[in-house]
Parts: structure tokens; C-alpha cells; sequence
């Protein structure tokens, strides 16, 4: 018996569900119209002849209902009050008419009324008092309720009768509201979708905005420095090139060169960045070469930041990858290491097989990477010293290239290590072949 129960409470609506500012302004208009039933009762009270005590045996209970309607301090007993005031109403207008049929359509007034408290509650009381409101007194007093003699000798039998027009009218209304409250709630969800999503647009513009402001600030910081002493060197050679023996023209032109090569790794690691990668393991490349190649790139490109670096790469060691793709991974695993390992410390790059895999791995001994770092490391535009003090340059796109590259392979790429030490794990598709199938080394130069 209490699933059947507990599906009918879940079909009806949910009621009682305006907000106070709504609630008091329909309260008050239900008030008003119950307050202006007393004095229309007793105009026709006093047109069908009735006395004035029977006119106050009618209608001093509603008074009291509009006293307590006001004063109640439950929404609930307030509702309750007015509702059956409504009722009480309705039955002395049939009562003051001697029962006439017209009158009792009152009761389905009534019930339109009640439905702007939008709950179900006085339905039910409506329904109730009509059953049995009308069996009492159409019991003791038939006259006053009934002018049809046959409902005056039934009048539990019309009582009923009446009490199930007036539940089928209920029973429609309620479908109606459910439907209603049904489509309100769709429309609200639809809408505070709209409303969220469009606050998360805003909030990803903005983002967007501020992630732009960062790359422009970052991408002038980072350009200004090479262009800088490219500048700085063309015009020492413009201007002193006579006076300059051939040492120190070749250093300038070299240290042009060197800065030229370093704007072009910055602009390549931009568009690297931008472009969706491109897995080709039709090709085959030697790990130990390309590494020899990508340390000589480093000790051009920045010497200032020399560190002893121990490669152990096997030579047997090949990857099915292209020649370059490789030399951007294994360039920007040894950048990072090198640019942040601590002075005279030693940065180490290893090889071992795994499987159908080479695990690539970059040691170095430098700051230590918060646990919260760890998880974004890999993003674009990220380093772990962010700040505007950081004592290191570069995009934050080197990591985030080299996971591009390897994921596009069927690689992946892990940060390891504890501590001062740091441990960047590659895993590459091997590739077994013979050595004059292997595509010469990738450079910069």
C-alpha cells in the first residue's frame, strides 16, 4: 500500500512553492475577496428575508477566518483559514438561497481561488468539507442545502456526488499544474544552463584575454632579448668594422648567428605549439646521433648555461620516428634540464629498452617541482616559476611540445624523481633496423 501512496504524492505537484513576496500579494488578494463575501451575503440574506441573527450565524465565522488568515503565523494554517472561510462562504450562500442549484456552482469559484496558492492541500480540504459539509447538514437541516426533494433524501448519496464533480475538477487543475510546474522546471534548467553557460563563456574569454596579455608579455620579454644583442652586434660592425681586427668580427658575427638561431628555435616552438602533431613511425632515426647533435645545438645556442652532460645512449638504439620529431623532443628535455640544474652539477641522458618501447630519460639535480606543478608542468605556457622575478626565461613550451610530439607517436611522457632531483621519462616506439636505413641526425644548423 505505500508504493501506490507514495506514486500519487509524486504525481501531484509540489506545492508551496511561491516565494514570500508572491505568496503575500495572492494571500491578501484571496483576503480582500473573502472579506467582500460578508457584505454580499447579507445583501442576500436580506433580499431572500432572512434574520438578522441567521444572517450573523453566517457570516461572523468568516470575519473570524480573515482574522486568522492575518494573524496565523503559519503559511500553511494561513492558507487553511482562508480556504475554508472560501468553503464556508459557498455553503451559506446555499444555505441563504434554501438550497437552490445554481449556488452550489460557488464551490467551483472556490476552487479557482484556492488555485493560486499553488498547492494541493486545499484541494483536498475543499473536497472534504463538501463531503462532508453537505451529509451533516444536508442530514439535519435538507432544506438548506438541497431544493431537489430526491437530494433531500439522500443527502450523503449527493453529498458524495457533489464531493466527486468537485475532486474530478480538482484532479483536472492539478494535471494542468504539474504539466505547467513540469515545463517551468525544464524552462528554468534550460535557461540556468543558458545563464552558466554563458558566465563560463565569459569566464573562458576572459581567461583567454588574460592568457593573451601573459603570451604577448612573455613572447616581447623573450624576442626583445635575441633581437636585442643581434642589434646591439650589427651595429658595433657597422660602425667599427674597420677598426676591428678579424677575432673580433668573427665574434660578433657569431654571436648574431647564435642569437638568429635562438629567435628561430623560439618562433619554431610557437608554431610547434600551435599545429597539431604529427605521428610518422615510417621513419627510423638513431637516438645516440640525434642526442650528439641536439648537445652541440645547446652549446651554440647557450653557452652561458654550459653544463657537463653524460650521454649513455646505446648505439642500437632506434626510434620510429622522424628525424626531427625526435630532435624536438630530445632538444627540449635537455634545455629544461640544463637551464635549470644547479651550477656544477651533471645532467645525465639515458636509454634502456622497454618492451617494444625506448625509455628516454633527462636527469638533473636543480629546484625542486611542488607536488601542485607536477600536474601542469606540461601545459602550454607553464614553467614552474611563473612569477614576474623568475630567473628563468623561455615560453613554458618545451615540456608541452615534447608531450604533443610523443602522444602523437603513441608515446607519453611522465615527471619523476624526488626531491632535488628531477627524472623526465619518455617512452618512444622502437624501431628495429639496420643501421644504413637510419635517417641522419636532425639540426638546427
Amino acid at each position: 500500500m505505500t508504493q501506490p501512496v507514495e506514486h500519487v504524492l509524486q504525481a501531484l505537484p509540489r506545492g508551496n512553492s511561491l516565494d514570500d513576496r508572491s505568496f503575500q500579494r495572492r494571500h491578501h488578494l484571496l483576503l480582500g475577496l473573502l472579506l467582500a463575501h460578508v457584505p454580499a451575503l447579507l445583501v442576500a440574506g436580506w433580499l431572500t428575508g432572512h434574520s438578522p441573527g441567521h444572517l450573523l450565524f453566517d457570516v461572523v465565522p468568516l470575519l473570524g477566518l480573515v482574522c486568522a488568515g492575518l494573524w496565523l503565523p503559519h503559511r500553511g494554517l494561513q492558507i487553511g483559514a482562508v480556504t475554508l472561510g472560501l468553503l464556508l462562504s459557498a455553503a451559506a450562500l446555499v444555505h441563504l438561497t434554501g438550497g437552490a442549484t445554481e449556488a452550489h456552482f460557488h464551490y467551483f469559484v472556490v476552487l479557482g481561488l484556492i488555485g493560486l496558492y499553488q498547492d494541493w492541500r486545499p484541494y483536498l480540504l475543499a473536497v472534504g468539507y463538501v463531503v462532508i459539509g453537505n451529509g451533516l447538514l444536508g442530514t439535519w437541516y435538507p432544506g438548506g442545502v438541497y431544493s431537489d426533494p430526491r437530494a433531500a433524501a439522500n443527502p450523503w448519496g449527493w453529498a458524495m456526488i457533489h464531493g466527486a464533480f468537485l475532486l474530478a475538477a480538482s484532479i483536472g487543475q492539478l494535471v494542468l499544474w504539474r504539466i505547467v510546474e513540469r515545463q517551468q522546471g525544464e524552462a528554468r534548467h534550460h535557461y540556468t544552463a543558458l545563464f552558466e553557460g554563458e558566465h563560463a563563456l565569459v569566464d573562458q574569454m576572459r581567461q583567454a584575454q588574460q592568457l593573451k596579455d601573459e603570451l604577448i608579455a612573455i613572447v616581447g620579454h623573450e624576442f626583445r632579448t635575441p633581437l636585442t644583442s643581434i642589434v646591439g652586434y650589427a651595429r658595433t660592425l657597422t660602425a667599427r668594422v674597420d677598426d676591428m681586427d678579424r677575432r673580433a668580427v668573427k665574434a660578433s658575427a657569431t654571436a648574431i648567428t647564435r642569437e638568429a638561431k635562438r629567435l628561430t628555435r623560439l618562433v619554431a616552438n610557437l608554431l610547434a605549439a600551435s599545429e597539431d602533431a604529427r605521428g610518422d613511425v615510417d621513419q627510423v632515426s638513431d637516438l645516440a646521433g640525434i642526442s650528439g647533435a641536439v648537445i652541440d645545438d645547446l652549446d651554440e645556442l647557450a653557452p652561458a648555461l654550459a653544463r657537463r652532460v653524460n650521454v649513455s645512449v646505446p648505439a642500437g638504439h632506434h626510434v620510429a620516428m622522424a628525424p626531427e620529431s625526435v630532435h624536438q623532443v630530445v632538444f627540449n628535455l635537455l634545455d629544461n634540464a640544463v637551464k635549470f640544474a644547479d651550477h656544477e652539477t651533471e645532467v645525465g641522458v639515458t636509454s634502456r629498452r622497454d618492451d617494444q618501447m625506448v625509455v628516454l630519460e633527462v636527469t638533473n639535480v636543480g629546484p625542486e617541482i611542488d607536488e601542485a606543478d607536477r600536474g601542469r608542468i606540461f601545459e602550454a605556457f607553464v614553467q614552474a616559476d611563473s612569477s614576474d622575478t623568475r630567473r628563468y626565461g623561455g615560453l613554458g613550451l618545451g615540456l608541452h611540445i615534447v608531450r604533443k610530439v610523443v602522444e602523437a607517436h603513441g608515446g607519453r611522457v611522465g615527471l619523476f624523481g624526488e626531491g632535488p632531483l628531477v627524472i623526465f621519462r619518455t617512452w618512444l616506439p622502437a624501431a628495429q633496423v639496420s643501421p644504413q636505413l637510419v635517417a641522419a641526425p636532425a639540426s638546427s644548423r
